[in-house]
Order: structure tokens, then C-alpha cells, then sequence
């Protein structure tokens, strides 16, 4: 797909919320020359975005930042009313965080939605980009009516679902997939399309529907992908009781078109803010529907069962972890990310502190946020200070560099030769040549002998 190009005419646009979707949302828009103002009740992340510095991990952002901020086409505020007063399109991008009742918490997206309202000058598209279950939109068209009844047909509201992959957003940002709006209004359409156009040329598909469909369309995807990663991890298991190799057999799966092999990796499971907040809040919608949709519930436990295994896998490696150092290499959600929320590798290190193990982990940028959301995890700024006196080394994120770790060197700062590849990750022949005890997800002709392992 060719990149987009320039606009003609540039466009205003308002982003409410400078989270992972709302920055890359305004990164997106300015690199295609609409004037972008984003907006954040965090002064101090407002500050840092100002000042030309990300305030998260993701590649090819800060390059992103400084083009867009000196040209000018994008700036930052801590007042709504800079962001909102004579823009063309506003965008929505505020979390939405599971309650206690299990539904999504929309007071953020009540609360920029009145503030929106207050701040318009004049006609405006008023756009959802948040995840919001369907429905949100009539409630939030009620919020809008109520705070300017002066401007009652002149503030079109439309969803605009984001698919954005935490580590590949600027990519997914500027090559979408699909670009999907849900509405009634023409003049909203019309308004969204040129929003769009540059996209829309270089290839995007174009999906235009009802509003609901397009709010559910959001959950459907998240909870679909994550079926898939908890169906391989099932099959994982029965390829573990049967003798078979989940790497081929999710290789032969992935080979049907109508299948495709992303989201089929067997190993600790899904995590992030979106999978584990969407898939309850979907269940939850569902169930206040009259569908108790029990897939998805299944599809929870299973990923819950995946760092289950790894601990056990771990245990049977290193005979009993009470005392016994771990090296766990890979402590954010997914590579590419600073990300450390639900993250499954931290899921492993309490379970593996709460049984007496020390652990030891490392990652290339999320160790100082690890560090503080688990203080007796030991951080350290180099995998082999990790490795130093381990009986096992866990593979808990994807990081492509370690697939050039010096496995020999690894293998003699350990205590024991033992390697648990919590993501199928490395070459099981290097490992093993290296002298590992080599055990992998749902790959048990793969395990050495472990006389030697840990006791």
C-alpha cells in the first residue's frame, strides 16, 4: 500500500485524550496535514508532549512527534475549549476502564462529551473512538442535546472505532485495515470521508453503517482475536497429553485462508489494557442483553490457565522453587511496548514469588514500570545480570532481541541449564546445542532430560 499523501485542504481536528489510541490518533491526522489539537487533563503529560518527548514506548512515535509539532499542524492543551472551539471533527479517546459490576466505566466519556458540547462554536462532528459498548452513542447524543440545545442538529455524532495494535500503531495508524463509521448524519459521512481521504486513496477500505453496529464491532474484534490465542493455548494442552508439536499444528491450521495464522501463538496468553478489559466488558453487555454468551468466559479461563502451566512447567524443571532463582526475560504485555498492564509475564513473577522463588527480570523498556507495580521483583538492565546464578531462564515476552542472545554464555552464568520458552520463541536445536534443558508451550517432544535440572 502506498503511503498516504497530503492533503488539499487541510482540516481542524480536536482529539480528547492523549492515551495510546488519542496520541496516535493525532500523530496519524498530522502526518497527512489536517491541523491536530489534543487534549489531556494531565498537565504534566500535556508538558511532556509539548516539550516533543513520547510519553509511552511506541516505534516510530517520537519521530512522528517532532515532524508533526515543528510544522506546526499539531499542538497540545490542557484546555478543552483550545482543542474543540472551531475544529471540524473531535475524536473521543478517553478509557474506558471495566467497573465493578464488570461493565465498561463511561464517566470519562460522559464527562469529555459535556465538555465538548460546552466548548463548540458552530457546527461539529462529534466522533467515539473510545471502546464503548452500543448504545453509548444514544446516551451520549441525550448528554449533547442537554448541554447545548442551541445547537440541536448541528452536532453529529458518529463512531469511529480504532484497531490498533499496542507496538505497531503508527503502522496500523497510517495503513488501516479497514476504516469503519457508524452514523445517521450525511454531513457527518461527508465530513468523515474527507477526514479520511488521503487513507481511503492510498487503499482503505471504507465500511459506513449504523452507529450500534459500529460500537460493537470493537468488542467483536478483541473478542474474537482472543479466542483464537486461547484456542491455541487449549490446543497446546491436548498437543502436550498427545505428543504433538502446537507449532506445527498451528502451522498447518494457519495455512487455511480462512483460518490465516495470526493470533494462533501457543504460550502465556493474552494481557494489555484492551483483550482482558473488552472480553468482560463484552460478556457483560451480552449477559444485560439476555445472552450469556458463555464462550467468552471460557475464553478467560483458558488465558488464565496458560501462566498456570508455565508455573507448573517451571516447577517440574527446577524441582521446587522456594528458594531458587529465576530469570524472566520479556516483562512488558507484547514487544515494542512500555505496556505492563495485565501483563502475563508479571502474572508469572507473583505467582513465582508467591511460592518462594526470587526473581530476576529484565526488559528492554519496561523495567522501571514493572519494578514498581511488583517491588520484590529484582530489575535488572541486562539479560545476562538475570541469568547470573538462575536454575531457569523463562522467555516471558517476544522481544526480538533475544532471539541473538549468546545462549552458551547464558547457559554458563546459570546455576542449572534450564530454559522455559514461555512464547515458543527461540530455536529449541540452538537452545538444546547450547546445553539447555529445553522446554517449550505445547511442544513436549521438545523437553530434555532433566536429571540434571534443579534439585
Amino acid at each position: 500500500m502506498n503511503d498516504p499523501s497530503m492533503v488539499a485542504s487541510a482540516m481542524a481536528v480536536g482529539v480528547i485524550g492523549t492515551g495510546h489510541v488519542g496520541l496516535i490518533t493525532c500523530l496519524s491526522f498530522a502526518s497527512v496535514g489536517h491541523r491536530v489539537t489534543g487534549f489531556d487533563v494531565d498537565a504534566s503529560k500535556t508538558e511532556t508532549l509539548r516539550q516533543g518527548r513520547m510519553p509511552f514506548h511506541e516505534p516510530g512515535g517520537q519521530a512522528m512527534l517532532e515532524v508533526a509539532t515543528a510544522s506546526g499542524r499539531l499542538a497540545f492543551t490542557d484546555d478543552i475549549a483550545e482543542a474543540v472551539a472551531g475544529a471540524d471533527v473531535v475524536f473521543i479517546c478517553v478509557g474506558t476502564p471495566i467497573g465493578a459490576s464488570g461493565a465498561a466505566n463511561l464517566l470519562a466519556v460522559e464527562q469529555a462529551a459535556r465538555e465538548i458540547a460546552r466548548a463548540a462554536t458552530g457546527p461539529l462532528v462529534v466522533a467515539e473512538k473510545s471502546t464503548v459498548p452500543p448504545g453509548t452513542a444514544s446516551q451520549l447524543g441525550r448528554t449533547l442535546g442537554e448541554e447545548r440545545p442551541d445547537l440541536v442538529g448541528q452536532l453529529d455524532l458518529l463512531s469511529n472505532p480504532e484497531f490498533l495494535r499496542e507496538g505497531r500503531g503508527i503502522e496500523d495508524a497510517l495503513h488501516p485495515d479497514r476504516i469503519v463509521v457508524g452514523g445517521s448524519s450525511p454531513r457527518g459521512f461527508a465530513v468523515m470521508r474527507r477526514l479520511y481521504q488521503p487513507f481511503l486513496d492510498a487503499g482503505s477500505p471504507l465500511i459506513e453503517t449504523d452507529i450500534t453496529s459500529a460500537e460493537l464491532a470493537k468488542h467483536a474484534s478483541n473478542a474474537f482475536l482472543a479466542l483464537k490465542i486461547s484456542y491455541a493455548n487449549a490446543l497446546a494442552r491436548v498437543c502436550e497429553a498427545s505428543g504433538a508439536d502446537i507449532e506445527a499444528v498451528t502451522r498447518i491450521l494457519g495455512g487455511d485462508s480462512r483460518i490465516g495464522p495470526d493470533f494462533l501463538g501457543a504460550g502465556l496468553g493474552f494481557g494489555g489494557y484492551c483483550f482482558p478489559k473488552d472480553l468482560a466488558a463484552f460478556a457483560h453487555l451480552s449477559e444485560r442483553l439476555g445472552y450469556p454468551f458463555p464462550l467468552l468466559s471460557e475464553v478467560a479461563r483458558i488465558n488464565d490457565e496458560a501462566v498456570q502451566v508455565a508455573v507448573a512447567m517451571i516447577r517440574d524443571a527446577v524441582s521446587n522453587l522456594e528458594g531458587k532463582r529465576i530469570a524472566l526475560l520479556g516483562l512488558s504485555f507484547k514487544p515494542d511496548t512500555d505496556d505492563i498492564r495485565f501483563s502475563p509475564s508479571l502474572t508469572l513473577a507473583r505467582a513465582l514469588i508467591a511460592e518462594g522463588a526470587s526473581v530476576a527480570g529484565y526488559d528492554p523498556v519496561a523495567g522501571a514500570a514493572a519494578k514498581e507495580e511488583i517491588p520484590e521483583l529484582q530489575v535488572v538492565d541486562d539479560p545476562y545480570d538475570a541469568a547470573t546464578d538462575a536454575a531457569c531462564v523463562v522467555i516471558g515476552t517476544a522481544w526480538p532481541e533475544f532471539r541473538a542472545l549468546d545462549l552458551a554464555r547464558l547457559r554458563e552464568l546459570m546455576a542449572f541449564p534450564n530454559l522455559v520458552d514461555g512464547r515458543n520463541f527461540l530455536d529449541s536445536e540452538s537452545a538444546e546445542k547450547a546445553g539447555f534443558n529445553y522446554r517449550a508451550m505445547g511442544r513436549p517432544q521438545l523437553r530434555s532430560d532433566p536429571q540434571t535440572s534443579g534439585v
